[in-house]
């Protein structure tokens, strides 16, 4: 999947790293070999999932899904 809009929010599957697009080049982002995956794919997959096996949602559980989605806040660099 191809780098689409600034913004955008992928993690590696593999080590956790997360990155945030701040400049579109195209391209698809690779960390460990792997393709890394748009965070909201990711949330989006894990709720079909659910769905799938019946099993309904709580708004605690989907706080907490996120969260660990987007990883430990960092504090923010000036370019």
């Amino acid at each position: 999947m191809g780098v689409k809009e600034i913004g955008e929010k992928y993690k590696c599957n593999v080590c956790g790293n997360i990155i945030e697009v701040i400049e579109v080049g195209g391209g698809t982002l690779v960390c460990c070999n792997k393709e890394m995956k748009l965070i909201k794919d990711i949330a989006k997959a894990v709720l079909e999932r659910k769905e799938e096996e019946g099993e309904e949602i709580e708004k605690e559980e989907l706080e907490e899904m996120v969260e660990e989605i987007k990883g430990e806040p960092e504090e923010e660099s000036e370019w």
